[in-house]
């Protein structure tokens, strides 16, 4: 035996097979049918929202996710370009400091290698009884050949390069230096205004002069 069963306060119980009381309650299939028909087609409308917004979504996704992969090929094109043009500059700067660097090295291994030369010469000639003066002059004038050499490479000037690389700037920090400067000595400041002085200074024996200005 099947039951209706109303759930609000004050509920009763009706018999299905009671007609009377389901006139009285103004129940019939064709209400309950309507009723039906009409959420029914709410569901099913429901269903189909859902499966819109879901097909919308993966459009969207799909859009957002190749402007995602677009942009940082941009980025990533910028960034390599970036540390290309950062690589080449520090390539290009320590080529150019090794190039020098080497040059100087030729020329101290050219002169070490005279020295050497002119030092078995020397040991040669004081071994020798029977020395000649015309030999002794020859090695002199080298001496002094290779003396004049030296001290025009001492007054040289060689520098290097401290390189600093700034991560958070991506850029890199050179720092030239003169390693084969001696130190200045009888430094002087003369001329002395509101904007400016001059100061002069003396290494091994040559006296260098800067006229310094500031605001």
């Amino acid at each position: 035996m099947y039951h209706f069963l109303n759930v609000h306060n004050n509920h009763k119980i009706i018999r299905i097979e009671d007609e009377e009381a389901l006139k009285k309650e103004n129940m019939s299939i064709e209400d309950s049918t309507k009723d039906f028909d009409i959420n029914k087609n709410r569901t099913e409308e429901l269903k189909k929202k859902i499966e819109n917004e879901l097909l919308e979504l993966d459009k969207i996704y799909d859009k957002v996710d190749k402007e995602i992969i677009e942009s940082y090929k941009l980025k990533h094109e910028k960034l390599i370009k970036e540390e290309n043009e950062i690589k080449d500059k520090l390539k290009n700067e320590v080529t150019k400091i090794k190039e020098n660097l080497e040059i100087n090295l030729i020329k101290i291994n050219e002169i070490i290698r005279k020295n050497e030369r002119i030092m078995k010469g020397i040991k040669i000639i004081l071994e020798d009884k029977d020395k000649k003066m015309i030999k002794e002059l020859n090695y002199i004038s080298n001496i002094n050949k290779n003396q004049k050499e030296m001290k025009l490479l001492y007054k040289q000037p060689m520098k290097n390069i401290k390189i600093l690389y700034n991560e958070n700037e991506s850029n890199i920090k050179y720092e030239e230096y003169y390693f084969n400067i001696p130190k200045p000595k009888d430094i002087e400041f003369s001329d002395i205004g509101i904007n400016s002085f001059k100061i002069s200074w003396k290494i091994d024996d040559i006296k260098m002069l800067n006229v310094t200005q500031f605001c």
